[in-house]
């Protein structure tokens, strides 16, 4: 076992992190056919046991989420829904059947910028492009202004603070002695020295706005640690074009940027771009605007999708000759998109699933003894905007690069081994910190808990129902992971098949002979065979394997994510907080630091 890797590890070490991807497999193994009706129909009986604390989130109020349930004929049930069942079931079937891959991010990521690393030109909006215009930006002097606070803190506050106190754009109007002002973004020697060409306070601004007649704009925007002045952008006779893709760039940014600011119930000032709002961008020698933005430190969007960046081959699949998981589970069609008040042509045909998957519900009906609270640090979303972990090679700005494949979450072996007694880790997911405005706290359910669910199959081919077999039961010592905060190791669950039935030939015959049994371990083998699934000629099989092991060689035994202190450039540590930032920080400075593969962690 890797002791500790996630604090400490060598540099010959694999770090410890909670998921990885299994490759896509070789695309001359994708096999796009019309479907084809089988023989069997039928269902499989499946009984489910959580190893680890599983959670299945059903958020009721602020404070706390609390696991899911549902009232079956009067009695409330802990229930683990059929999505999230199909979901895993179809990811691994599309491992082993060399299928397409689904939910890849269609739209480009945005990512942000760092400070210093882009020359930023300011300007203010003349003219929105047109599929065949372009737009145009006037380009101006900017004159920084001190504010104390979008709302001031003083008693007594600026005048100018007073009637500009809310983030916006206001049209003013300056004379020419704005020009003693003009910035030339100069650092002072003392960064705490109030900036000498800028307005420092209300005479200098009543000064040049006295009998103004040119017209100007102050921005005042959104308030930052630290930040001292607002600007003020007098048109100075350049000019800047700017095209219609740039544009929907920009209107996609204050997009994300609004929806990201409603979450903490903030309204972004930027509702809808208007003429002579100002504006952030870079310029070549054409004087051509570049990744518009509204912040000096921007986000910006990559120049590829992560769609862009899966090889053709495995692309969703838009016809009726579909791949092996889609012929199963059907797909869903009308994929019609609306863009730019035109409709799109439809992406793919509809096809009804071969399969049919209940909720799984606890054998149990709802008992607070089965529950438990833990304070987890935030859970987080997805981000697949970090290259170095979602990427083989390459960036999202690069079209040769390409997604390293499908994701999946490791099994804490610590977690599983000590089944009932889970608590003697929770210290290791619980949140360590005194933000409480970005924990979340679950109630989910302790380990060990037994559910019940069915799959329902119709029409499926000797392959087909073998592979869906394995795919549910899998083979000793594989596990599936289902619910919330899988990264911290919960979910981990154990699926055996307790009864497989085909319809009976006689079912229109006999009320009593409606199934018989079936022999799963034949179809098992027509899979294994066709898919070489015993053998270890398929790379992504071998890996598919090892990250679903409940036994591994990774280390989550003190913490989920890797965390260090904060270092300089030599290494030396600064502070006494360690958390995941630091250690992210402090491994960006590495040559090549990018995530291990599944199999690197095999190696001795």
């Amino acid at each position: 076992m890797m002791k500790n890797n996630n604090k400490n590890n060598s540099k010959n070490t694999p770090f410890s992190y909670p998921y990885n991807f299994v490759s896509l497999g070789d695309i001359n193994e994708i096999k796009r056919e019309k479907r084809v009706k089988g023989e069997h129909s039928g269902k499989i009986k499946c009984s489910l046991k959580n190893l680890t604390p599983i959670f299945i989130g059903n958020k009721t109020d602020e404070k706390e989420e609390k696991t899911l349930t549902l009232k079956v004929e009067g009695t409330e049930k802990y229930v683990i829904p059929a999505s999230t069942l199909k979901g895993e079931i179809r990811n691994i079937i599309e491992v082993l059947t060399t299928s397409c891959i689904k939910n890849v991010e269609e739209e480009r990521l945005d990512y942000r910028g760092k400070a210093g690393e882009r020359k930023n030109v300011f300007g203010i909006i003349e003219k929105f492009p047109t599929a065949n215009d372009k737009g145009v930006i006037l380009g101006v002097d900017k004159v920084k202004i001190k504010f104390y606070d979008t709302i001031p803190k003083r008693k007594e506050p600026l005048e100018i603070t007073k009637k500009f106190k809310k983030e916006g754009f206001y049209e003013i109007k300056v004379n020419e002695k704005y020009k003693n002002h003009i910035s030339k973004d100069e650092k002072p020697e003392d960064p705490k020295a109030d900036d000498p060409k800028a307005i420092n306070n209300y005479i200098q601004f009543e000064n040049i706005t006295r009998g103004g007649t040119i017209e100007a704009i102050l921005w005042v925007s959104s308030d930052i640690h630290n930040k001292k002045y607002q600007k003020i952008l007098v048109p100075n006779g350049k000019n800047y074009s700017f095209t219609m893709s740039e544009y929907e760039d920009l209107l996609y940014l204050i997009k994300q940027r609004k929806e990201a600011e409603e979450k903490n119930n903030i309204n972004f000032y930027i509702d809808k771009l208007k003429l002579r709002d100002t504006i952030i961008f870079e310029a070549n020698d054409k004087n051509e605007a570049k990744n518009l933005t509204f912040s000096e430190i921007p986000r910006l969007r990559y120049k590829m999708s992560p769609l862009d960046l899966v090889p053709e081959e495995f692309h969703p699949c838009t016809s009726e000759e579909l791949c092996f998981a889609c012929r199963m589970f059907g797909t869903i069609g009308d994929h019609t998109e609306i863009k730019n008040g035109e409709k799109k042509e439809e992406k793919s045909v509809a096809m009804t699933s071969k399969i049919f998957i209940t909720d799984a519900l606890s054998i149990n009906e709802k008992n607070q003894n089965m529950e438990d609270k833990i304070v987890l640090s935030p859970l987080g979303e997805p981000h697949p905007s970090l290259a170095s972990f979602y990427l083989e090679k390459g960036t999202y700005d690069n079209e040769t690069s390409q997604i390293r494949g499908r994701k999946f979450y490791w099994h804490h072996s610590e977690k599983i081994k000590a089944r009932t007694g889970y608590r003697g880790y929770l210290d290791s997911i619980r949140n360590q910190g005194d933000n409480e405005k970005v924990v979340s706290t679950i109630r989910f359910l302790k380990p060990l808990q037994n559910f019940e669910f069915e799959v329902a199959f119709k029409d499926l081919t000797d392959e087909e129902l073998g592979i869906l077999i394995y795919s549910l039961e899998l083979e000793q010592d594989l596990l599936h992971k289902f619910g919330k905060a899988k990264a911290f190791g919960l979910g981990s669950c154990e699926i055996k098949i307790t009864d497989c039935l085909l319809e009976s030939s006689q079912k229109y015959t006999s009320f009593v002979k409606a199934y018989e049994k079936l022999d799963k371990e034949k179809y098992l083998k027509i899979a294994k065979e066709k898919y070489k699934l015993d053998t270890d000629e398929r790379k992504e099989i071998k890996e598919l394997k090892a990250i679903l092991r409940s036994t591994n060689n990774l280390d989550f035994s003190e913490t989920a994510f890797p965390i260090d202190f904060k270092r300089d450039r030599l290494g030396n540590i600064k502070g006494n907080e360690e958390n995941s930032l630091n250690w992210f920080v402090n491994k960006k400075r590495e040559p090549n630091f990018k995530l291990p593969h599944i199999l690197d962690y095999n190696k001795k």
